[in-house]
């Protein structure tokens, strides 16, 4: 069975934070609240009466999401989401300081972490000190670190002890989720090994221009020849059999799979081998029914579920907790209400979660790029959580009982909408005829060079060649400059050479074989420096036409040129459409994620018109603001703060199963890229 996470998206790409947004931080090492310190120093901020001072707060600050931009909008976000951040660990710990955890526990967590980062043992002690040391800890800080993240899970699993599956919701959460539940792919393929490049490329054009594939790999492959090179044949047999990436090296299956239909791939370099697949049919992963995935759904069903259990008491502890920043603080907090969708409240804390947790984001996330992120990002991803807000409570509208956290239910629901679209043989005929560019290999040439300084030379080489002599005895005989270019394809040579090669007949065949000669061409390059030979300034001259002395002492000479005489020898491949029956279920594959994509689309559209959203135009921020909204940078510690908004994601159009991540879009298609 094949789990897949990529799965259909109308909605872009911000990625999830995972089964609980603010618990990253707590979760992740290096990025705990308490880093351990002598000095208290500064009151930072009360969370239900807790205050929590410099060193509490050091690591997540240290964090270097948080320092990548300090000013203008983007540093105003980025210290929103650190106070949010800090509140919302804050609120958790409290909820399980509770729980007790035994040092025996603790030596446990401990060992099982040092055993799975190879440095269990005693003789590994400096070694894991080092590693903990570069998160900033001690063994005792790391020991107390590890004390919290154990009472942090039996907090979540007592929370989610008493969750139960019924049959509509896993009937429900497989028909939302179909792509998860798949056969692998295969193709049905041969290969060719050998032990060098040349002898591989030999092969390939030689099988391009319709010699038998297994008679090829049966004289010359190194593996499977007794096989005639059939992937997945038993011993005796030369009929391939269906097989999945596992039967072929990374890198081979890759380029195989990516023709997703029958094909010939490029030669491939791996382990000192070079390989050549011809694929004769492509068979794409295929949904399975319930009944034989019935067990797994159901476990990912329950897993989701409990993560919108745990989501939602988070954002409960969050939006309770009562918060206030003392004098001293240097945290700011501005949350503006950025829209509403209904009775629901996107707040400027939810756009910074959303955007700056995005991983291309933060790898690009600079002073530089700054004003592009105000600009560009921020609009597209606070409409991107809009979208999500009226998906989750489209769901309501389905009839069907979804669950998972809030975003995983608003992608559910598009995955739920598109499930029963099919690909009619009309739509495929027409997909593909709309798109015969996507299914065409383009041209390429295997190519030798021959240099001459006489155009009768360049020409009685020709003639040599057309009458029977090889390349190599023809140009030594004339003199020529050889020079081997290889497989090249369309805008790999100089112009004048890619134009003779790709865009003109200006070839003749050879006799013999596949090879064919180009008329000779006249080819201009720089003239040789005047100081490399005597005389050299004055034949320059006369081949270039110009006066290199030129009309003024002060006068830069122009470029002078001599004319060459090049004539090409090229095994040519013309660009060959696939046939449609080669290409049948990747081009049925992209008919169904243009539709399924369409069906969606067209759902969200009519939601948003029938709810009601309001955008609110926030101006531009002060700074410091050192409270949250609606209370005091000096109230009292039971204060009660300003309602927190819920952290919910913008939809791909299906949830993992495990309900905590955003899983990428099923897409269509991609061309083939290889031949």
């Amino acid at each position: 069975m094949k789990m897949s996470k990529r799965m259909s998206t109308i909605i872009l790409w911000v990625v999830s934070l995972g089964l609980l947004a603010g618990m990253v931080v707590t979760f992740t090492p290096g990025l705990s609240l308490t880093g351990g310190g002598a000095s208290r120093g500064d009151a930072q901020i009360v969370v239900n009466g807790q205050t929590l001072y410099d060193p509490d707060i050091q690591q997540l600050r240290n964090n270097a999401l948080f320092n990548t931009v300090t000013d203008g909008e983007v540093g105003q976000d980025l210290q929103r989401l650190l106070a949010d951040e800090i509140v919302r660990n804050a609120v958790l710990d409290q909820a399980a300081a509770r729980i007790s955890v035994s040092g025996g526990q603790v030596r446990t967590a401990v060992n099982d972490f040092r055993k799975d980062r190879g440095v269990d043992g005693a003789r590994n002690d400096p070694a894991y000190l080092q590693l903990i040391g570069s998160a900033g800890y001690t063994d005792q800080t790391f020991g107390d670190y590890l004390r919290d993240q154990l009472r942090l899970q039996e907090w979540e699993n007592r929370l989610v002890k008493d969750a139960t599956i019924s049959d509509a919701e896993v009937d429900a959460f497989f028909e939302s989720h179909r792509a998860s539940y798949q056969s692998e792919e295969k193709v049905l393929a041969r290969q060719i090994v050998v032990a060098d490049q040349q002898t591989a490329e030999s092969l390939r054009r030689q099988a391009l221009a319709g010699a038998d594939f297994a008679a090829l790999a049966r004289d010359n492959s190194l593996e499977l020849a007794d096989r005639d090179g059939a992937v997945g044949a038993a011993a005796g047999e030369t009929t391939p059999r269906p097989v999945g990436r596992p039967a072929l090296p990374t890198v081979v299956a890759n380029a195989a799979f990516s023709l997703r239909g029958a094909g010939l791939t490029d030669v491939i370099a791996f382990n000192d081998r070079y390989y050549v697949v011809s694929v004769e049919s492509y068979q794409p992963a295929a949904d399975l029914p319930l009944d034989e995935v019935k067990d797994t759904v159901s476990a990912d069903a329950l897993d989701a579920k409990k993560s919108g259990i745990v989501e939602a008491e988070l954002e409960r502890l969050r939006a309770e907790a009562q918060v206030s920043f003392p004098a001293t603080s240097t945290l700011r907090f501005d949350n503006p209400v950025l829209a509403k969708v209904g009775d629901h409240e996107i707040k400027a804390v939810d756009l910074d979660r959303a955007l700056y947790t995005n991983t291309q984001i933060q790898q690009a996330l600079s002073p530089a790029t700054a004003d592009l992120i105000v600009g560009l990002f921020k609009p597209t991803v606070l409409n991107q959580l809009i979208d999500t807000e009226v998906a989750y409570q489209g769901a309501e509208t389905l009839g069907v009982p979804l669950v998972g956290t809030r975003s995983g239910i608003a992608q559910a629901a598009l995955n739920y909408i598109g499930r029963d679209e099919v690909a009619t043989a009309e739509d495929i005929g027409t997909y593909y005829a709309d798109n015969q560019a996507m299914y065409t290999f383009g041209a390429e040439a295997t190519v030798t060079k021959v240099e001459f300084s006489d155009a009768d030379v360049a020409a009685a080489f020709r003639t040599a060649l057309l009458g029977g002599d090889t390349v190599a005895a023809a140009s030594e005989a004339a003199g020529g400059t050889l020079t081997e270019l290889g497989r090249v394809k369309p805008g790999d040579l100089a112009t004048e050479l890619d134009t003779a090669l790709f865009s003109t007949d200006a070839f003749d065949p050879l006799p013999g074989g596949a090879l064919a000669v180009s008329d000779v061409l006249v080819i201009q390059q720089p003239a040789p420096a005047a100081s490399e030979a005597a005389g050299t300034d004055e034949a320059v001259s006369e081949a270039s036409g110009e006066d290199l002395a030129g009309d003024g002492a002060d006068a830069a000479p122009a470029q002078a040129t001599i004319d060459t005489y090049v004539v090409l020898v090229a095994d040519r491949v013309a660009p060959r459409v696939r046939p449609l029956a080669d290409v049948y279920a990747q081009v049925e594959q992209a008919v169904l994620a243009q539709k399924r994509q369409a069906a969606r689309t067209a759902w969200l559209s009519d939601r948003r018109a029938a709810t009601d959203i309001v955008e609110t135009s926030v101006p531009d921020l002060v700074l410091p603001t050192d409270t949250l909204q609606g209370t005091d940078a000096t109230a009292a510690p039971d204060a009660a703060a300003d309602e927190t908004p819920t952290n919910e994601e913008p939809p791909a159009t299906e949830e993992a199963p495990s309900g905590d991540e955003a899983p990428a879009g099923e897409e269509a298609p991609a061309p083939a890229t290889s031949n």
